[in-house]
């Protein structure tokens, strides 16, 4: 990859960042970190991915409130969620992220409370549900926003004329 696309490909992950951060503090429990992370996969970006795993995890354990674990266990989840799903579905289907989404609705509420039954920390039940269906809900339209946002000279299945 020419050098020009490797700035340019740090100077949108690192807009990306901020930008889901940031959305993170405005909608609290949803993760926007996620869809990226399945962006990164599907762009096969190797070890890119890998970098923005590790980073991403390092911030959602310092963001969160609940022991070391959660950010590991939910991006690791999301990754085999995501190998499996693409031997059954079209990688880059809004389908697929809907179902993607929803796995994420579902598993939020069980790591909130399995790691806060794990620290005796009380989780607010009805908060942490209502964080789940939103989770479902806006994870596919994150990555489809991130998506159409991804620079074309960056994708690994266009070929650049």
């Amino acid at each position: 990859m020419p050098l020009a696309c490797n700035f340019l490909a740090l100077f949108w992950w690192a807009a990306y960042t901020v930008a889901a951060v940031w959305a993170q503090k405005v909608i609290p429990g949803v993760d926007f970190l996620a869809p990226g992370l399945v962006l990164s996969m599907q762009e096969e970006a190797g070890y890119r991915t890998v970098w923005l795993a590790v980073l991403w995890v390092l911030l959602q354990e310092g963001m969160g409130n609940l022991p070391f674990g959660y950010g590991v266990a939910w991006y690791g989840l999301l990754v085999i969620f995501y190998i499996v799903g693409r031997w059954l579905f079209e990688a880059r289907s809004f389908l697929f992220m809907c179902l993607l989404g929803a796995g994420l609705g579902v598993l939020h509420p069980l790591l909130t409370y399995s790691l806060s039954a794990l620290a005796n920390l009380a989780a607010p039940q009805p908060e942490v549900l209502v964080e789940g269906v939103l989770q479902a809900l806006l994870f596919p339209l994150i990555w489809a926003v991130a998506d159409r946002s991804f620079p074309t000279k960056l994708r690994q299945d266009v070929t650049p004329f």
